[in-house]
Protein backbone atom coordinates (compact mmCIF):
# COMPACT_ATOMS: atom_id res chain seq x y z
CA UNK A 1 0.00 0.00 0.00
CA UNK A 2 2.66 2.21 0.70
CA UNK A 3 3.74 2.05 -2.55
CA UNK A 4 0.99 2.49 -4.65
CA UNK A 5 -0.31 5.07 -6.43
CA UNK A 6 3.28 4.91 -8.06
CA UNK A 7 4.09 7.63 -4.98
CA UNK A 8 7.59 7.29 -3.27
CA UNK A 9 6.61 9.22 -0.58
CA UNK A 10 9.98 9.10 1.47
CA UNK A 11 11.27 11.38 -1.20
CA UNK A 12 8.03 13.52 -1.43
CA UNK A 13 7.27 12.42 -5.41
CA UNK A 14 3.64 11.52 -6.52
CA UNK A 15 2.88 10.31 -10.06
CA UNK A 16 -0.25 9.03 -10.47
CA UNK A 17 -1.10 6.72 -13.97
CA UNK A 18 -4.35 6.95 -14.76
CA UNK A 19 -5.33 3.21 -14.75
CA UNK A 20 -8.20 1.40 -13.79
CA UNK A 21 -10.62 3.82 -15.95
CA UNK A 22 -11.70 1.47 -18.55
CA UNK A 23 -12.52 2.84 -22.26
CA UNK A 24 -11.52 6.41 -20.41
CA UNK A 25 -8.17 5.32 -19.09
CA UNK A 26 -6.02 8.31 -21.78
CA UNK A 27 -3.61 11.01 -20.46
CA UNK A 28 -6.36 13.31 -18.69
CA UNK A 29 -8.47 11.02 -17.40
CA UNK A 30 -8.90 12.24 -14.26
CA UNK A 31 -9.12 15.74 -15.08
CA UNK A 32 -12.08 18.60 -14.63
CA UNK A 33 -13.85 20.38 -17.54
CA UNK A 34 -11.37 23.65 -17.29
CA UNK A 35 -8.38 21.41 -19.40
CA UNK A 36 -10.82 21.47 -22.74
CA UNK A 37 -10.70 25.24 -22.58
CA UNK A 38 -7.25 26.57 -20.33
CA UNK A 39 -7.78 29.90 -22.15
CA UNK A 40 -11.43 30.59 -20.69
CA UNK A 41 -10.47 29.40 -16.78
CA UNK A 42 -7.14 31.48 -17.09
CA UNK A 43 -8.99 34.60 -17.90
CA UNK A 44 -10.99 34.46 -15.38
CA UNK A 45 -9.04 33.24 -12.78
CA UNK A 46 -7.01 36.00 -13.50
CA UNK A 47 -9.83 38.55 -12.93
CA UNK A 48 -10.61 37.08 -10.30
CA UNK A 49 -7.14 36.71 -8.47
CA UNK A 50 -6.83 40.01 -9.00
CA UNK A 51 -10.01 41.51 -7.59
CA UNK A 52 -9.51 39.43 -4.63
CA UNK A 53 -6.45 40.47 -3.97
CA UNK A 54 -7.01 44.28 -4.17
CA UNK A 55 -9.95 44.08 -2.37
CA UNK A 56 -8.13 41.87 0.98
CA UNK A 57 -5.73 44.41 0.61
CA UNK A 58 -7.72 47.12 1.66
CA UNK A 59 -9.03 45.05 4.73
CA UNK A 60 -6.59 42.77 6.12
CA UNK A 61 -3.24 41.64 4.36
CA UNK A 62 -3.48 37.84 5.48
CA UNK A 63 -6.81 38.29 4.26
CA UNK A 64 -5.45 39.19 0.49
CA UNK A 65 -3.41 36.59 0.79
CA UNK A 66 -6.06 34.09 1.44
CA UNK A 67 -7.78 34.98 -1.39
CA UNK A 68 -5.29 34.53 -3.58
CA UNK A 69 -4.52 31.33 -1.98
CA UNK A 70 -8.31 30.44 -2.41
CA UNK A 71 -8.29 31.26 -6.36
CA UNK A 72 -5.00 29.12 -6.79
CA UNK A 73 -6.57 26.36 -5.13
CA UNK A 74 -9.71 26.15 -6.73
CA UNK A 75 -7.78 26.23 -10.33
CA UNK A 76 -5.86 23.84 -9.39
CA UNK A 77 -8.22 21.59 -8.00
CA UNK A 78 -10.66 22.29 -10.78
CA UNK A 79 -7.40 20.95 -13.54
CA UNK A 80 -6.80 17.75 -11.01
CA UNK A 81 -9.37 16.99 -8.72
CA UNK A 82 -7.25 14.10 -7.38
CA UNK A 83 -5.14 16.97 -5.27
CA UNK A 84 -8.56 17.97 -4.17
CA UNK A 85 -9.38 14.57 -2.90
CA UNK A 86 -6.48 13.93 -0.99
CA UNK A 87 -6.44 17.40 0.91
CA UNK A 88 -9.82 16.34 2.03
CA UNK A 89 -8.52 12.94 3.92
CA UNK A 90 -5.09 14.04 4.63
CA UNK A 91 -5.82 18.02 6.11
CA UNK A 92 -9.00 18.67 6.18
CA UNK A 93 -9.51 16.13 8.93
CA UNK A 94 -6.11 16.82 11.13
CA UNK A 95 -7.08 20.85 10.85
CA UNK A 96 -10.33 20.35 11.86
CA UNK A 97 -9.78 21.30 15.41
CA UNK A 98 -8.34 24.62 14.81
CA UNK A 99 -10.20 27.90 15.94
CA UNK A 100 -11.39 30.31 13.84
CA UNK A 101 -9.04 33.00 13.10
CA UNK A 102 -6.24 30.93 12.35
CA UNK A 103 -4.48 31.32 10.25
CA UNK A 104 -7.00 33.33 8.51
CA UNK A 105 -8.89 35.80 10.34
CA UNK A 106 -12.55 35.02 10.77
CA UNK A 107 -12.09 31.81 9.09
CA UNK A 108 -12.22 27.95 10.03
CA UNK A 109 -9.52 26.55 7.57
CA UNK A 110 -10.96 23.42 7.68
CA UNK A 111 -14.33 24.42 6.65
CA UNK A 112 -12.95 26.70 4.11
CA UNK A 113 -11.17 24.18 2.52
CA UNK A 114 -14.11 21.75 2.41
CA UNK A 115 -16.20 24.69 1.00
CA UNK A 116 -13.05 25.35 -1.50
CA UNK A 117 -12.54 22.03 -2.55
CA UNK A 118 -15.37 19.79 -1.98
CA UNK A 119 -17.75 22.08 -3.76
CA UNK A 120 -15.23 22.81 -7.09
CA UNK A 121 -14.26 19.10 -6.68
CA UNK A 122 -18.17 18.10 -7.38
CA UNK A 123 -18.84 21.20 -9.73
CA UNK A 124 -15.95 20.51 -11.85
CA UNK A 125 -15.81 16.43 -12.17
CA UNK A 126 -16.78 15.24 -16.11
CA UNK A 127 -20.37 13.88 -16.57
CA UNK A 128 -18.78 10.67 -17.69
CA UNK A 129 -16.83 10.42 -14.82
CA UNK A 130 -19.64 11.58 -12.21
CA UNK A 131 -20.51 9.44 -9.52
CA UNK A 132 -24.35 8.08 -9.30
CA UNK A 133 -26.14 9.26 -5.98
CA UNK A 134 -27.48 6.26 -3.93
CA UNK A 135 -29.59 6.23 -0.76
CA UNK A 136 -26.58 6.83 1.31
CA UNK A 137 -26.13 9.93 -0.43
CA UNK A 138 -29.08 11.37 0.06
CA UNK A 139 -29.65 10.59 3.43
CA UNK A 140 -26.34 12.42 4.04
CA UNK A 141 -27.68 15.57 2.35
CA UNK A 142 -30.79 15.23 4.12
CA UNK A 143 -29.78 15.30 7.30
CA UNK A 144 -27.51 18.25 6.84
CA UNK A 145 -30.07 19.81 5.21
CA UNK A 146 -32.48 18.76 8.31
CA UNK A 147 -29.63 20.21 10.90
CA UNK A 148 -29.73 23.41 9.04
CA UNK A 149 -33.28 23.93 8.76
CA UNK A 150 -34.16 22.97 12.28
CA UNK A 151 -31.49 25.26 12.77
CA UNK A 152 -33.06 28.34 10.73
CA UNK A 153 -36.56 27.42 11.68
CA UNK A 154 -35.70 27.04 15.69
CA UNK A 155 -34.02 30.89 15.20
CA UNK A 156 -37.14 32.19 14.10
CA UNK A 157 -39.94 30.57 15.96
CA UNK A 158 -37.67 31.03 19.24
CA UNK A 159 -36.92 35.24 18.28
CA UNK A 160 -33.21 34.18 18.19
CA UNK A 161 -30.65 36.51 17.27
CA UNK A 162 -27.75 34.64 15.76
CA UNK A 163 -24.54 35.48 15.49
CA UNK A 164 -22.06 34.40 12.83
CA UNK A 165 -20.42 31.64 14.60
CA UNK A 166 -23.44 30.33 15.60
CA UNK A 167 -24.48 30.60 11.91
CA UNK A 168 -21.38 28.72 11.04
CA UNK A 169 -23.01 26.07 13.77
CA UNK A 170 -26.11 25.57 12.10
CA UNK A 171 -24.52 25.12 8.18
CA UNK A 172 -21.64 23.01 9.67
CA UNK A 173 -22.79 19.85 9.12
CA UNK A 174 -23.12 20.74 5.27
CA UNK A 175 -19.74 19.92 5.42
CA UNK A 176 -19.48 16.41 5.85
CA UNK A 177 -21.90 16.00 2.79
CA UNK A 178 -18.72 17.88 0.77
CA UNK A 179 -16.42 15.64 2.27
CA UNK A 180 -17.93 12.66 1.31
CA UNK A 181 -19.19 13.49 -2.26
CA UNK A 182 -15.91 15.33 -2.76
CA UNK A 183 -13.69 12.42 -1.85
CA UNK A 184 -16.17 9.82 -3.71
CA UNK A 185 -15.64 12.14 -6.93
CA UNK A 186 -11.72 12.86 -6.90
CA UNK A 187 -10.68 9.63 -5.97
CA UNK A 188 -11.46 7.39 -8.57
CA UNK A 189 -9.03 4.07 -9.45
CA UNK A 190 -7.69 1.59 -7.02
CA UNK A 191 -4.46 3.28 -7.20
CA UNK A 192 -5.53 6.53 -6.08
CA UNK A 193 -7.62 4.64 -3.14
CA UNK A 194 -4.47 3.03 -2.38
CA UNK A 195 -2.34 6.45 -2.11
CA UNK A 196 -5.48 8.11 -0.21
CA UNK A 197 -5.15 5.81 2.45
CA UNK A 198 -1.65 5.74 3.16
CA UNK A 199 -1.55 9.92 2.97
CA UNK A 200 -4.17 9.28 5.56
CA UNK A 201 -2.42 7.45 7.50
CA UNK A 202 0.93 9.40 6.86
CA UNK A 203 -0.72 12.05 7.98
CA UNK A 204 -1.04 10.65 12.09
CA UNK A 205 2.19 11.71 12.12
CA UNK A 206 2.76 15.15 13.21
CA UNK A 207 -0.50 14.58 15.22
CA UNK A 208 0.76 11.81 17.10
CA UNK A 209 4.40 13.87 17.87
CA UNK A 210 2.49 17.24 18.64
CA UNK A 211 0.66 14.87 21.13
CA UNK A 212 3.55 13.54 22.66
CA UNK A 213 5.57 16.60 23.41
CA UNK A 214 2.54 17.93 24.64
CA UNK A 215 2.26 15.20 27.14
CA UNK A 216 6.61 15.39 27.84
CA UNK A 217 6.15 19.74 27.82
CA UNK A 218 8.73 20.21 24.90
CA UNK A 219 9.41 24.13 24.94
CA UNK A 220 5.80 26.00 24.35
CA UNK A 221 4.28 23.23 22.69
CA UNK A 222 1.28 23.52 25.52
CA UNK A 223 0.90 26.99 24.94
CA UNK A 224 1.08 26.72 20.90
CA UNK A 225 -1.84 24.19 20.96
CA UNK A 226 -3.57 26.32 22.99
CA UNK A 227 -3.46 29.30 20.49
CA UNK A 228 -4.11 27.56 17.42
CA UNK A 229 -6.97 25.55 19.17
CA UNK A 230 -8.49 28.15 21.22
CA UNK A 231 -8.79 25.85 24.31
CA UNK A 232 -7.68 26.08 28.01
CA UNK A 233 -4.81 24.00 29.82
CA UNK A 234 -6.69 20.78 30.18
CA UNK A 235 -6.68 19.09 33.52
CA UNK A 236 -3.99 17.19 35.13
CA UNK A 237 -3.90 13.30 36.05
CA UNK A 238 -0.80 12.26 37.82
CA UNK A 239 1.22 14.79 36.82
CA UNK A 240 0.47 14.99 32.88
CA UNK A 241 -2.15 16.22 30.88
CA UNK A 242 -4.35 14.79 28.92
CA UNK A 243 -2.84 14.59 25.16
CA UNK A 244 -5.33 16.95 22.83
CA UNK A 245 -2.93 17.22 19.98
CA UNK A 246 -3.87 19.80 17.17
CA UNK A 247 -7.67 19.55 18.94
CA UNK A 248 -9.42 21.56 21.62
CA UNK A 249 -10.23 18.61 23.72
CA UNK A 250 -8.89 15.10 24.15
CA UNK A 251 -11.86 13.33 23.06
CA UNK A 252 -11.74 15.04 20.01
CA UNK A 253 -8.14 13.52 19.38
CA UNK A 254 -9.20 9.99 20.49
CA UNK A 255 -12.23 10.04 18.08
CA UNK A 256 -9.80 10.88 15.51
CA UNK A 257 -7.64 8.35 16.19
CA UNK A 258 -10.09 5.73 16.96
CA UNK A 259 -11.63 4.57 13.22
CA UNK A 260 -7.65 5.13 11.90
CA UNK A 261 -6.42 2.51 13.95
CA UNK A 262 -9.31 -0.15 13.34
CA UNK A 263 -8.68 0.41 9.50
CA UNK A 264 -4.69 0.28 10.28
CA UNK A 265 -5.75 -2.97 11.72
CA UNK A 266 -7.90 -4.47 9.11
CA UNK A 267 -5.40 -3.91 6.74
CA UNK A 268 -2.29 -5.48 8.54
CA UNK A 269 -4.83 -8.33 8.76
CA UNK A 270 -6.05 -8.50 5.15
CA UNK A 271 -2.36 -8.42 4.38
CA UNK A 272 -2.37 -4.73 2.92
CA UNK A 273 0.32 -2.83 4.51
CA UNK A 274 2.40 -3.13 1.88
CA UNK A 275 6.25 -3.58 1.27
CA UNK A 276 7.09 -0.75 4.21
CA UNK A 277 5.81 -3.04 6.76
CA UNK A 278 8.73 -1.07 9.30
CA UNK A 279 6.67 2.64 8.53
CA UNK A 280 3.42 1.27 8.93
CA UNK A 281 4.19 -0.27 12.23
CA UNK A 282 6.09 2.87 13.23
CA UNK A 283 2.63 5.05 12.16
CA UNK A 284 0.60 2.45 13.99
CA UNK A 285 2.30 2.69 17.00
CA UNK A 286 2.62 6.29 17.25
CA UNK A 287 -0.87 6.47 16.89
CA UNK A 288 -2.04 3.94 19.27
CA UNK A 289 0.73 6.13 22.04
CA UNK A 290 -1.29 9.11 21.27
CA UNK A 291 -4.91 7.62 21.96
CA UNK A 292 -3.24 5.99 25.23
CA UNK A 293 -2.59 9.84 25.98
CA UNK A 294 -5.44 11.23 25.46
CA UNK A 295 -6.93 8.40 28.79
CA UNK A 296 -10.58 8.59 26.39
CA UNK A 297 -11.51 4.92 27.90
CA UNK A 298 -14.45 4.63 25.62
CA UNK A 299 -12.21 5.31 22.41
CA UNK A 300 -9.74 2.82 23.99
CA UNK A 301 -12.20 -0.29 24.94
CA UNK A 302 -14.20 0.37 21.55
CA UNK A 303 -10.92 -0.11 19.90
CA UNK A 304 -9.72 -2.69 21.80
CA UNK A 305 -13.09 -4.60 21.21
CA UNK A 306 -13.32 -4.23 17.73
CA UNK A 307 -9.85 -5.11 17.06
CA UNK A 308 -10.08 -8.36 18.82
CA UNK A 309 -13.63 -8.70 16.30
CA UNK A 310 -11.77 -7.94 13.48
CA UNK A 311 -9.07 -10.77 14.23
CA UNK A 312 -11.75 -13.24 14.26
CA UNK A 313 -13.50 -11.65 11.16
CA UNK A 314 -10.11 -12.29 9.12
CA UNK A 315 -9.84 -15.77 10.53
CA UNK A 316 -6.65 -15.05 12.44
CA UNK A 317 -8.24 -15.01 16.23
CA UNK A 318 -5.24 -16.63 17.68
CA UNK A 319 -2.63 -15.20 16.40
CA UNK A 320 -4.49 -11.52 16.93
CA UNK A 321 -5.01 -12.84 20.90
CA UNK A 322 -1.00 -13.41 21.16
CA UNK A 323 0.46 -10.04 19.56
CA UNK A 324 -2.51 -8.04 21.51
CA UNK A 325 -1.95 -9.47 24.87
CA UNK A 326 2.01 -8.69 24.26
CA UNK A 327 0.87 -4.86 23.37
CA UNK A 328 -0.97 -4.01 25.78
CA UNK A 329 1.73 -5.29 27.75
CA UNK A 330 3.94 -3.19 26.40
CA UNK A 331 1.70 -0.36 26.90
CA UNK A 332 1.02 -0.67 30.23
CA UNK A 333 4.16 -0.65 30.75
CA UNK A 334 4.79 3.12 29.04
CA UNK A 335 1.34 4.06 30.25
CA UNK A 336 0.36 2.15 32.93
CA UNK A 337 0.48 4.91 35.80
CA UNK A 338 -1.09 7.53 33.59
CA UNK A 339 -4.09 5.54 33.01
CA UNK A 340 -3.87 4.17 36.24
CA UNK A 341 -4.59 7.39 38.01
CA UNK A 342 -7.55 8.12 34.93
CA UNK A 343 -9.22 4.91 36.10
CA UNK A 344 -8.90 5.84 39.84
CA UNK A 345 -9.93 8.97 39.58
CA UNK A 346 -13.14 7.68 37.65
CA UNK A 347 -13.98 4.93 40.02
CA UNK A 348 -13.25 6.67 43.56
CA UNK A 349 -16.04 8.21 45.53
CA UNK A 350 -16.50 11.26 46.49
CA UNK A 351 -17.19 12.43 50.40
CA UNK A 352 -21.23 12.96 50.86
CA UNK A 353 -21.92 11.15 47.06
CA UNK A 354 -24.43 8.49 46.99
CA UNK A 355 -22.63 7.39 43.50
CA UNK A 356 -21.89 3.63 43.17
CA UNK A 357 -18.04 3.05 42.99
CA UNK A 358 -18.93 0.84 39.71
CA UNK A 359 -20.41 3.89 38.09
CA UNK A 360 -17.77 6.41 37.10
CA UNK A 361 -17.67 9.74 38.23
CA UNK A 362 -17.72 11.05 34.57
CA UNK A 363 -21.19 8.72 33.65
CA UNK A 364 -22.74 9.75 36.91
CA UNK A 365 -22.18 13.59 36.27
CA UNK A 366 -23.78 13.27 32.96
CA UNK A 367 -26.43 11.35 34.08
CA UNK A 368 -27.42 14.35 36.65
CA UNK A 369 -27.19 17.04 34.27
CA UNK A 370 -29.06 15.15 31.75
CA UNK A 371 -31.92 14.11 33.95
CA UNK A 372 -32.42 17.58 35.27
CA UNK A 373 -31.85 20.13 32.66
CA UNK A 374 -31.81 18.55 29.13
CA UNK A 375 -34.88 15.72 29.39
CA UNK A 376 -37.16 18.32 30.79
CA UNK A 377 -36.19 20.41 27.87
CA UNK A 378 -36.37 17.90 25.59
CA UNK A 379 -39.95 16.82 26.85
CA UNK A 380 -40.97 20.59 26.03
CA UNK A 381 -39.99 20.33 22.29
CA UNK A 382 -40.11 16.87 20.94
CA UNK A 383 -40.45 17.21 17.66
CA UNK A 384 -38.29 20.74 16.97
CA UNK A 385 -35.39 21.20 19.16
CA UNK A 386 -34.13 24.36 20.15
CA UNK A 387 -31.72 24.81 17.08
CA UNK A 388 -28.29 25.74 18.39
CA UNK A 389 -29.39 27.77 21.12
CA UNK A 390 -29.78 26.24 24.94
CA UNK A 391 -33.19 27.32 26.64
CA UNK A 392 -32.19 29.11 29.55
CA UNK A 393 -32.76 26.79 31.76
CA UNK A 394 -30.25 24.82 31.01
CA UNK A 395 -26.84 25.78 33.16
CA UNK A 396 -24.34 23.29 31.61
CA UNK A 397 -23.83 24.18 27.89
CA UNK A 398 -22.84 21.09 26.70
CA UNK A 399 -25.30 18.13 26.14
CA UNK A 400 -22.34 15.59 26.66
CA UNK A 401 -23.89 13.24 24.21
CA UNK A 402 -24.33 13.00 20.18
CA UNK A 403 -28.09 11.70 20.80
CA UNK A 404 -28.88 14.47 23.46
CA UNK A 405 -27.54 17.11 20.84
CA UNK A 406 -29.21 15.58 17.87
CA UNK A 407 -32.69 15.80 20.13
CA UNK A 408 -31.97 19.38 21.36
CA UNK A 409 -30.59 20.39 17.28
CA UNK A 410 -34.01 18.84 15.78
CA UNK A 411 -35.98 17.03 17.94
CA UNK A 412 -37.19 13.43 17.48
CA UNK A 413 -37.09 13.88 13.31
CA UNK A 414 -33.27 14.65 13.57
CA UNK A 415 -33.05 11.96 15.89
CA UNK A 416 -34.30 9.41 13.64
CA UNK A 417 -32.69 10.80 10.48
CA UNK A 418 -29.25 10.24 11.63
CA UNK A 419 -30.13 6.69 12.81
CA UNK A 420 -31.41 5.40 8.86
CA UNK A 421 -28.16 7.52 7.70
CA UNK A 422 -25.93 5.57 10.80
CA UNK A 423 -27.85 1.92 9.42
CA UNK A 424 -27.44 2.83 5.66
CA UNK A 425 -23.19 3.40 6.52
CA UNK A 426 -23.28 -0.06 8.30
CA UNK A 427 -25.47 -1.55 5.46
CA UNK A 428 -23.26 -0.44 2.76
CA UNK A 429 -19.85 -1.12 4.32
CA UNK A 430 -20.68 -4.36 5.07
CA UNK A 431 -21.54 -5.26 1.44
CA UNK A 432 -18.16 -3.42 1.09
CA UNK A 433 -16.14 -5.76 3.33
CA UNK A 434 -17.16 -8.58 0.73
CA UNK A 435 -15.50 -6.71 -2.24
CA UNK A 436 -13.09 -8.62 -4.57
CA UNK A 437 -10.61 -5.62 -4.26
CA UNK A 438 -8.76 -6.74 -0.60
CA UNK A 439 -8.38 -3.11 0.16
CA UNK A 440 -11.91 -1.97 -0.01
CA UNK A 441 -12.89 -4.93 2.02
CA UNK A 442 -10.37 -4.17 4.58
CA UNK A 443 -11.72 -0.31 5.05
CA UNK A 444 -15.58 -2.18 4.69
CA UNK A 445 -14.68 -3.60 7.62
CA UNK A 446 -12.93 -1.43 9.51
CA UNK A 447 -16.05 0.86 8.36
CA UNK A 448 -18.71 -1.13 10.20
CA UNK A 449 -16.83 -2.00 13.22
CA UNK A 450 -16.01 1.58 13.63
CA UNK A 451 -19.83 2.71 12.97
CA UNK A 452 -20.94 0.07 15.88
CA UNK A 453 -18.35 1.46 18.58
CA UNK A 454 -19.25 5.42 17.52
CA UNK A 455 -23.14 4.93 18.22
CA UNK A 456 -21.43 3.53 21.79
CA UNK A 457 -19.03 6.18 21.98
CA UNK A 458 -21.77 9.12 20.81
CA UNK A 459 -23.60 7.77 24.13
CA UNK A 460 -21.15 10.08 26.43
CA UNK A 461 -19.60 12.81 23.79
CA UNK A 462 -21.31 14.02 20.69
CA UNK A 463 -17.99 12.79 18.30
CA UNK A 464 -20.18 13.10 15.46
CA UNK A 465 -20.75 16.93 15.49
CA UNK A 466 -17.56 17.95 16.21
CA UNK A 467 -13.90 18.09 14.78
CA UNK A 468 -11.70 15.09 13.77
CA UNK A 469 -13.79 11.99 13.93
CA UNK A 470 -16.81 12.85 11.37
CA UNK A 471 -14.52 14.63 9.27
CA UNK A 472 -12.55 11.45 8.74
CA UNK A 473 -15.30 9.03 9.03
CA UNK A 474 -17.08 10.20 5.86
CA UNK A 475 -13.57 10.18 3.69
CA UNK A 476 -13.31 6.74 5.01
CA UNK A 477 -16.63 6.06 4.16
CA UNK A 478 -16.38 7.75 0.20
CA UNK A 479 -12.92 5.58 0.08
CA UNK A 480 -14.85 2.22 1.39
CA UNK A 481 -18.06 2.50 -0.61
CA UNK A 482 -18.46 1.27 -4.16
CA UNK A 483 -18.38 3.93 -6.91
CA UNK A 484 -20.44 3.78 -9.82
CA UNK A 485 -20.53 5.31 -12.63
CA UNK A 486 -23.55 7.48 -14.06
CA UNK A 487 -22.49 8.00 -17.58
CA UNK A 488 -21.99 4.16 -17.64
CA UNK A 489 -25.71 3.14 -16.27
CA UNK A 490 -27.10 6.01 -18.57
CA UNK A 491 -25.30 3.93 -21.92
CA UNK A 492 -26.54 0.42 -20.33
CA UNK A 493 -29.92 1.78 -20.41
CA UNK A 494 -29.64 3.29 -24.21
CA UNK A 495 -28.11 0.76 -25.36
CA UNK A 496 -30.45 -2.32 -24.53
CA UNK A 497 -33.23 -1.10 -26.80
CA UNK A 498 -30.70 -0.24 -29.47
CA UNK A 499 -29.59 -3.74 -29.39
CA UNK A 500 -32.84 -5.41 -29.24
CA UNK A 501 -34.18 -3.51 -32.42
Amino acid sequence: MWGAGRADMALGRVAIAPEGLGAFANADADAGWPRSSPLWLLTVAGTVLAFAAGVGADIKPKLAFAAVAAVVLIVIVAVRPLVGGLILVCIVPVVSGLAPGFPVPYVRISEALTGIVGTTVIVATRSRLAVRWDLLDWLLLGYCLAWAGFGIVDAHLLGEHLSMSLWGTVFGQLQFFLIYRGVRVSIRTANERKLAVAAMLVATVPVALLALMQQLRIGAVGRFIDHITGSAPSPAWAGLQRATGPFDNWAALAGYLFPLLLVAASLALAGETGPRKRAFAVVIGLAALALLLTAELSAIICLLIGIVFLGYRFGRGRELTRWFLLSVGAAALVTGPFIGARLTGELSKTAGSGRSSLVPQTIAFRQQVWTAQYLPAIEARPLTGYGVVAPTTISWQYPESEYVTLAMEGGLPLLLLFGALTVAVVDRARRAGHSRDPLRAALGRALVVATIGIVAMDTIWPYMSNGGLPQLFWCLAALALPRRSAWRCRSRVIAAPRAST
